[in-house]
């Protein structure tokens, strides 16, 4: 498993606590940056949406691990569309 977000592989497991909520669908950085800004997470009926990378607490052996442990806490991330982020690029 990844330990870094840089080398996350699309599919790896996201969690909330211990609750499942969607697998990584790509891997964005701000601007001329190589560092992950937006982890885009495939989150169910939601469809993707942008996590900021300072939401990440940790990468274990499961996968990532968001900082809040209630879903609740991220009722308000917003679909990712590309054209919504126009100074990101693709990473992954």
């Amino acid at each position: 498993m990844a330990r870094t977000l840089e080398t996350l592989d699309l599919g790896t497991p996201v969690y909330c606590g211990e609750t499942r909520v969607g697998t990584v669908d790509g891997l964005y950085a701000e601007g001329n940056a190589r560092s992950v800004e937006w982890v885009i997470v495939s989150w169910g009926d939601r469809g993707d949406l942008a996590v900021p990378a300072e939401e990440i607490e940790d990468i274990d052996e499961r996968g990532v691990v968001l900082m809040h442990e209630e879903v609740k806490f991220y009722d308000d991330l917003i679909v990712f569309d590309e054209a919504r982020f126009a100074t990101v690029h693709k990473l992954a």
